[in-house]
């Protein structure tokens, strides 16, 4: 079984984006309508398309996910200080691991791609 994809609902849908696309550095994902290759987001939802799946928000008023996201990444120290830097608040972690927040508070953990 591969995980497809997962889906989180928010309120805040602009934050978000700024979020995981300045902050974090996640590009938006892009499909193909009418033989052209277009972003894969509008003004109800963004698509991130990372390596082994989806990570989709979908704007909702009336509810808000709230989970665990797991990234692994390459420059796991680079990417740290550049958390630091953007003053992101690390909220625990060691040489292996390093938690944060995004704005509606879901948690995010930061370890090193193996």
């Amino acid at each position: 079984m591969k995980l497809n994809s997962v889906i989180f609902h928010t309120g805040r849908l602009s934050e978000i984006r700024d979020f995981y696309e300045g902050t974090l550095n996640l590009p938006t994902g892009t499909y193909v309508k009418e033989n052209q290759t277009v972003p894969d987001f509008s003004d109800s939802y963004v698509n991130y398309y990372l390596e082994g799946g989806l990570l989709c928000f979908e704007s909702e008023a009336t509810r808000t996910d709230i989970g665990t996201i797991v990234f692994s990444v390459k420059d796991f120290s680079g990417f740290r200080s550049r958390i630091e830097k953007a003053g992101i608040k690390i909220l625990g972690g060691n040489a292996d691991y390093f938690k944060i927040k995004d704005p509606e508070g879901r948690s995010l953990i930061i370890e090193p791609l193996r």
